[in-house]
């Protein structure tokens, strides 16, 4: 189509084309800045709402997997794994971790990282969910200065943060049966754990750290006493062999029991830290709650083979002190032996006030010296031979003073029963070796042949046939006198009952004449 066809002339001008701009912004490009927004965005939502990351160093990897392996706070899933490395001087590896938002103000230098994994311990087998599931990291946070940089737990921590309760510090002189993770039990319940234990800054002792469930941590006051429980305690003394046998699981994994005395539960609980001596066992608590001890020295010539320290020193079968040591003394100019026994009374173990008070005076000990105080060994147990100290009253021995060498008395002594039968044995036996044995023996090997001579004699042959003849003899005259006794009992028997007759007229005769005396003198028949 030519412009003629649409009716223009090609010669004539064109008039002028006016050219508007547009004000607003295609659609076309609107679009992607949305997109742009959109993608600025979510990147900053991102980077705001993505959690810190974290370093932790750990022994060995085992079970721990880039992009698989969970990190839980309380069960519930706070981060993941996202690296495993290992470290340039080999001795672990170095796991990154991304956690959730949100944890950034708890991660401090105290927050704790472990693996969690089967295990079996001391307070039995733990992890055993992650055989299905797999290992995990745990995770326990505390409060403290932010860091992002952490050492792993080798083993899990027996307390977590979140466990209701109070820590408490024991002291003992040996760790004894208590483990790391061993119970700790009240009134064979067991209401807490072990945590850890150190030496001492005296170097002489050893420091418990223990934990006790709320609300048990209640009954911790002041008073309350902690001893090991071992669950099997054997001991061997002066009273013989003392087996005592708790509870199975004590007697496995060993621990601590506690107990607060009537009375001293009504204190206020002791606070988070309280330091408490830990007892050899729950009877030794009563033997340290004696304090006061006055020091004695005894010496014995004798034997003392099965005294041992500890042994109880006894009066009349209550004990009042103990046996502290035991050594041997020798005299270089004399060249004799004594044993030295140093012993410690315990005022404390008498009830009586001024009893206790007694014993403490050893001028009042000087006067039941005089009076025959004494100290004797005595076997207390045939099984064991163990020996212990007992004081008595001899009121026959010679009189004695209380002795102080160096400051400490020499409480006098006597011989022990087993002295006194070795010395006696002993002086039986000197005196037989002072006999003539030979002599007495010569004459009692002569008495012997004289008196085998005599019985195989002739003379002592024909002794013996006369004196069968004469035992004939006398059987003869008892078989007679046999007979002539029947007789002669027969005649007594009738004459007894003519007797009797005789008596029992005179009798009647006698009766009568107290009735009627002037029968005398006129006869029977005047009588009315």
């Amino acid at each position: 189509m030519t412009e003629k066809d649409l009716g223009i002339d090609p010669d004539s001008e064109l008039p002028p084309v006016a050219v508007e701009k547009r004000q607003h912004l295609s659609l076309v490009w609107l679009i992607p800045l949305i997109a742009i927004l959109i993608g600025v965005w979510l990147a900053y939502k991102t980077v705001n709402e993505r959690g810190p990351v974290v370093t932790i160093s750990f022994k060995e990897g085992s079970g721990l997997e880039a992009g698989k392996t969970k990190i839980k706070y309380r069960a519930v899933e706070v981060g993941q794994i996202e690296k495993v490395e290992i470290k340039e001087d080999l001795s672990g590896v170095v796991v990154t971790a991304a956690l959730v938002h949100g944890t950034e103000p708890h991660l401090t230098e105290n927050t704790k990282f472990w693996v969690v994994r089967p295990r079996v311990g001391v307070g039995g087998i733990s992890g055993l969910e992650t055989i299905v599931s797999g290992a995990y990291i745990d995770i326990d946070l505390l409060p403290g200065t932010p860091a992002r940089e952490f050492k792993g737990l080798e083993t899990p921590p027996l307390v977590k943060s979140f466990d209701p309760g109070t820590q408490y510090v024991l002291k003992a002189k040996k760790l004894g049966s208590a483990y790391d993770g061993s119970p700790v039990y009240l009134r064979d319940i067991q209401v807490g754990e072990i945590l850890s234990h150190e030496l001492a800054a005296d170097n002489e002792s050893v420091l418990l750290h223990i934990f006790i469930k709320s609300p048990h941590d209640q009954r911790v006051t002041t008073g309350t006493r902690f001893w090991e429980a071992s669950g099997l305690d054997v001991s061997i003394n002066a009273e013989g062999v003392n087996v005592q046998m708790a509870s199975l699981a004590s007697l496995l994994a060993g621990g601590v029991a506690f107990d607060t005395p009537v009375g001293q539960g009504q204190n206020q609980p002791s606070q988070d830290g309280a330091a408490f001596p830990l007892y050899e066992s729950f009877k030794s608590i009563r033997e340290s709650s004696f304090v006061r001890k006055v020091p004695y020295l005894m010496y014995f010539d004798g034997s003392v083979r099965g005294l041992t320290v500890g042994a109880p020193v006894d009066f009349r079968g209550i004990r009042v002190g103990t046996v502290t040591d035991v050594k041997m003394e020798l005299n270089p100019e004399t060249l004799k032996l004594r044993i030295p026994v140093m012993v410690e009374l315990e005022p404390e173990r008498v009830i009586a006030t001024d009893v206790a008070e007694s014993l403490i005076e050893y001028d009042v000990v000087g006067k039941l010296i005089q009076r025959g105080l004494r100290a004797q060994l005595q076997m207390s147990s045939l099984l064991t031979g163990q020996l212990f100290v007992s004081l008595e009253l001899y009121p026959d021995l010679p009189r004695k003073s209380l002795v102080m060498t160096e400051g400490i008395p020499i409480f006098p002594t006597v011989p022990s029963s087993m002295d006194a039968l070795r010395r006696t044995l002993t002086d039986v036996v000197d005196k037989i070796g002072k006999l003539p044995l030979d002599k007495i023996t010569y004459e009692l090997l002569e008495t012997i042949k004289g008196a085998k001579r005599f019985t195989n004699s002739r003379e002592l042959g024909a002794s013996v046939k006369s004196m069968n003849s004469l035992l004939k003899d006398l059987r003869t005259l008892a078989h007679r006198l046999d007979k002539r006794v029947g007789t002669l009992t027969a005649s007594t028997e009738e004459g007894m009952k003519q007797l009797s007759a005789t008596a029992r007229s005179v009798r009647i005769l006698s009766e009568y004449l107290e009735r009627h005396p002037e029968a005398l003198l006129h006869g029977k028949g005047s009588g009315k």
